[in-house]
């Protein structure tokens, strides 16, 4: 037999099967996990708790928690949180010190404006990534109803799915464990409400407590259940609800209940029933037999069922019987524009001498000037020294001497140094000392550069950009126990980065009020403490209003909505000069759907039309804030915005 020649066409060519074998191994290679990324670290135990039982309200804040257990070498990192695939997410991350042998627990505050439906939680030490955990998120539409149900019972509730509240889309219910209750209020304003069912709140610590009393301060509904685990259901909220409990239950009969649901009761009447004494102002219901106790706490509502939550559980009517006690309470979130749809406060308030153009006049008289200059007095001046062959060294001269004259009107209105502004919104309710900031500070920079931006500790940061702003990086959070810090924030000449801030704060001012409603006329008296006078102050209800003017510290007011201007925001008459435009921030926030997050109808859109508020402005911010590790003056102002009791 011929033997064939070789003529490199064998089993080593390109055509033939070994370099086909090859590259479809070279591909399984790149796409297997170990090439995609970096194995977890041996000795590292993560375990992850996000949102509400995985559950979140798209565009507001929730909580993401994440306990380590570190059994390797001591380790000192970042712990971050992202949105892959998503655009236009920010970058949240917090430091982490874990020595061998150690086990904590770290909470990561995040939001999503895009309806995330997952999320990558990583462990990153000196560069290099030592764990990676994709989780699962379910995003809630902003117009439905979130009820957070933390019971042994995993069923408990789950029938209010089926509610279709005034201003809501329908309901969503997730149950959720005791110990993800953050310690934040604005990580729990995702929750419409929240049912608290045999469960000891004694456990609960400090902050959790005080995040409770905030979050329902400023809108949420808080109902605790009653019966037989009813005493340690309420051993930590003593402060918050509307009955005292006296100790141990009485049988009693349930079938009140059908005036609430509108339904006969199918279910055993008798139930084991809390012994109670309501509290000044508690609302029973139903009126004459009550078996639940409902009052107003600043914005939202906390009730107490005398009877155990599950005793109705397997009751048709138990929908509509919730259906009666829950309220469609418009939620006022000053944030919540920056975070969903990156609207700025800032835009349209901020008036910064640095930020305005030269005024037609001295542009005119600069332009006239070049044009003698250059043409007239550039010919006489040669004539009378008879050369006027210089004039091709002159003309370029004097174009050189006027640019840098208007270099120098450009700087001089800039400055040479970074500036703050910060434009803050305080909510808070009567007789409380504590409240909660959405503070919008801009940062602006004569000049191109990059600045670190610290907040204080359980500060909530997110970004807004403005039409006009350069497309760049977003925001990377970083939080630690000693604050918040946003790296590398770069800043485009003579431009303004706004940052929003949403913190707890200690209310400095203090009203107090006697306002009673006579036939549906708001008529009383308010009297004001603060360190410094609240200027432009108006009492607000519905788009009703009426101004008081500058209420010095000690000083009181008459309040009569009897005959007020019934065009509230657009009736207000505020100054528009001065570095914020006091007049556009109130359109801003009050008309339309500014800063309402929850679609819920209410006149002005913003705030409950059945409330009462005072509003009032003070020219100074409210949170500090450093720039590159020091800390930064500030031009500020400060708009108050309370909730008043009325009788």
């Amino acid at each position: 037999m011929k033997r064939r020649p070789r003529d490199g066409r064998g089993a080593l060519h390109p055509s033939g099967r070994w370099p086909a074998a090859i590259l479809l191994l070279i591909l399984a290679a790149l796409l297997s996990p170990a090439a995609q990324a970096q194995e977890n670290a041996p000795g590292l135990r993560v375990e992850v708790q996000a949102g509400y039982g995985g559950v979140y309200h798209a565009g507001e804040w929730f909580p993401v928690q994440v306990t380590i257990a570190n059994d390797g070498p001591d380790l000192r990192g970042m712990l971050e949180l992202t949105f892959p695939g998503q655009r236009n997410e920010q970058t949240f991350r917090r430091e982490i010190d874990l020595p061998r042998g150690s086990s904590k627990r770290f909470s990561i505050e995040a939001f999503s404006r895009l309806f995330a439906r997952n999320g990558q939680v990583r462990v990153i030490a000196d560069g290099a990534e030592l764990y990676a955990e994709q989780i699962p998120l379910i995003p809630v539409d902003p117009e439905r109803f979130l009820i957070g149900v933390i019971s042994s019972d995993p069923v408990l509730l789950t029938s209010l799915s089926s509610l279709q509240l005034r201003g809501s889309t329908g309901a969503v219910v997730q149950h959720m464990p005791a110990d993800a209750l953050p310690e934040h209020a604005a990580l729990l304003r995702g929750l419409n409400a929240l049912f608290l069912h045999d469960v000891d709140t004694g456990q609960l610590t400090a902050a959790q407590r005080e995040a409770l009393r905030l979050w329902v301060l400023l809108g949420g509904q808080l109902v605790v259940g009653g019966g037989l685990p009813g005493e340690q259901a309420a051993a930590g909220l003593a402060d918050l609800l509307p009955v005292q409990l006296t100790g141990g239950v009485t049988l009693g009969d349930l079938r009140p209940l059908e005036q609430l649901a509108g339904q006969e009761l199918t279910i055993p009447a008798e139930a084991a029933l809390s012994n109670v004494q309501p509290l000044a102002g508690s609302e029973p219901l139903p009126q004459g037999a009550p078996l639940l106790y409902r009052w107003r706490y600043g914005v939202g509502t906390v009730t107490f069922s005398a009877f155990d939550l599950a005793a109705v559980r397997s009751w048709p009517g138990e929908p509509a019987l919730w259906d009666a006690v829950l309220e469609p309470i418009t939620l006022f979130v000053p944030g919540a524009p920056a975070r969903v749809n990156q609207t700025s406060l800032l835009q349209n308030v901020l008036q910064l001498p640095a930020l305005g153009l030269p005024s037609a006049t001295t542009l005119m008289v600069f332009l006239l000037g070049y044009i003698l200059i250059v043409g007239p007095l550039n010919y006489l001046v040669l004539r009378r020294l008879g050369r006027l062959e210089l004039a091709w060294i002159s003309v370029p001269l004097t174009v050189i001497l006027f640019s840098g004259g208007l270099y120098l009107v450009g700087f001089s209105l800039r400055g040479g140094a970074a500036q703050l502004s910060q434009l803050a919104v305080v909510q808070a309710a009567e007789g409380q000392r504590s409240g909660i900031v959405t503070a919008y500070v801009g940062l602006f920079s004569p000049r191109r550069a990059t600045y670190t931006i610290g907040f204080p500790a359980g500060a909530l940061i997110s970004e807004t950009r403005g039409f006009d702003e350069l497309p760049g990086r977003d925001a990377m959070v970083v939080g630690s126990d000693a604050g918040v810090e946003i790296p590398d924030v770069l800043v485009d000449v003579g431009s303004v980065r706004t940052l929003v801030a949403e913190a707890p704060v200690v209310v400095p001012i203090s009203v107090q009020s006697s306002i009673s409603d006579q036939g549906g006329a708001l008529q009383g008296q308010i009297r004001y403490d603060g360190p410094a006078a609240l200027e432009h102050a108006l009492v607000v209800r519905g788009v009703s209003f009426q101004q008081l003017g500058t209420l010095a510290p000690g000083a009181s007011q008459q309040v009569d909505l009897s005959r007020a201007p019934r065009s509230f925001p657009w009736g207000v008459s505020l100054p528009d000069a001065g570095l914020f435009n006091r007049r556009q921030l109130l359109l801003s926030l009050f008309s339309g759907d500014a800063a309402r997050f929850a679609r819920i109808t209410s006149p002005n859109g913003s705030i409950d039309a059945e409330g009462v508020y005072l509003l009032g402005w003070i020219n100074e911010p409210t949170l500090p804030v450093q720039v590159d590790g020091r800390g930064q003056d500030q031009s500020g102002l400060t708009l108050y915005v309370i909730r008043l009791r009325v009788a």
